[in-house]
C-alpha cells in the first residue's frame, strides 16, 4: 500500500502508477488517495479476478424483489428476516444502497455472496468499499471478508463473530472505537484505530503479494497492518456488509462502490 515501485513501469503520474508485477505476472494500476497520507491503492489488475458492484443498476438479481437493483447477485440474511423495508436506494451522487435494520434490540442485517466464498488469503485479495455509517450511536457493524465457520447464515438468530476472516468492525456495546481484525480459528489480532465519524469513507483491506500480511487503509492513511492470525491459505472467504442496532431503533448503513480484486490463477 506504500508507493508502488515494482517491475516494468508503464505509466508514472502524480496520482497514477501502472506497473508490471513480476510476482503476480500481471499489470497493476494504482491510484493515490486524496486524503490523509495519500497512500496508494490497487484499482485494477490484468489478468486477475475483479468483482465490482456500483450498488446502482437495473434489477437483475433476486434481491430485486425488494425493490432495488444491483450489478451482481447478492444474498442477504439477518435478525429479523430481511424484507422490502430493509433495502432502499440511496439518493446520492453515484447512487448507492441503504441497508436498514429492523427496530428490535440487537437486530442485524447482512448483505453477502451467499454460498459463494470466492477468495482466500493465498490469492492476495484487495477489498475496496466506499461506505457511510449514518448513525454511530448504539450500533454495530462488520465490513470485510469472512469464512463460513461460525458465521450465522440463517434468519432470526443472534449475530455471531465468524471464526476466520479480516474485517473492520465497530460495536458500541464494546466501546466507541473502530477495530481492524484478522482472525483465524476463533483467535484474533485486533487493532483499535479510534472513533468513527459520520460520513463517507473508503475502506481498503489488502493482503500483500506474499500473502503473509494484511493491512487496513482508510481515509488515505494506513491504519494498521497484521502479520498474525490471518486465515489459513486454504480457508475460503467471502465479502460481507453487516449492520446491527443496540437499541430499539433502526440503523442505516450506506454502500457505494465496491471492488474485490484477487489472483486469477494460471492462464491455460
Amino acid at each position: 500500500m506504500t508507493e508502488p515501485k515494482i517491475g516494468w513501469i508503464q505509466c508514472w503520474q502524480n496520482d497514477l502508477r501502472i506497473f508490471w508485477n513480476p510476482t503476480k505476472n500481471r499489470q497493476e494500476k494504482y491510484f493515490r488517495c486524496q486524503h490523509g497520507d495519500r497512500e496508494w491503492f490497487l484499482r485494477d489488475a490484468l489478468p486477475a479476478r475483479v468483482w465490482e458492484e456500483s450498488f446502482i443498476g437495473r434489477p437483475h438479481f433476486r434481491v430485486a424483489t425488494f425493490g432495488v437493483g444491483l450489478d451482481r447477485e447478492w444474498d442477504t440474511n439477518g435478525d429479523g428476516a430481511p424484507a422490502a423495508g430493509n433495502f432502499a436506494s440511496a439518493n446520492e451522487l453515484g447512487g448507492g444502497l441503504i441497508l436498514r435494520t429492523d427496530g428490535g434490540l440487537n437486530d442485524w442485517l447482512a448483505l453477502h455472496t451467499g454460498d459463494q466464498y470466492p477468495t482466500a488469503v493465498s490469492v492476495s485479495p484487495h477489498f475496496n468499499l466506499r461506505t457511510e455509517l449514518v448513525d454511530i450511536t448504539d450500533v454495530f457493524f462488520l465490513l470485510g471478508l469472512v469464512s463460513v465457520t461460525n458465521l450465522e447464515t440463517g434468519n432470526n438468530q443472534p449475530w455471531a463473530t465468524p471464526d476466520d476472516g479480516m474485517w473492520l468492525e465497530y460495536d458500541t456495546a464494546v466501546d466507541g472505537n473502530l477495530r481492524f481484525v484478522t482472525r483465524s480459528g476463533a483467535v484474533e489480532t485486533s487493532t483499535s484505530i479510534g472513533a468513527p465519524t459520520v460520513g463517507h469513507v473508503r475502506v481498503n483491506i489488502v493482503v500483500n503479494d506474499a500473502h503473509d500480511e494484511a493491512g487496513l487503509l482508510m481515509k488515505g492513511t494506513i491504519q494498521a497492518t497484521h502479520d498474525t492470525h490471518l486465515p489459513g491459505d486454504d480457508v475460503k472467504l467471502k465479502p460481507i456488509f453487516m449492520v446491527g442496532t443496540r437499541e430499539t431503533e433502526t440503523k442505516d448503513l450506506h454502500l457505494h462502490d465496491f471492488r474485490l480484486i484477487f489472483d486469477r490463477g494460471p492462464i491455460v
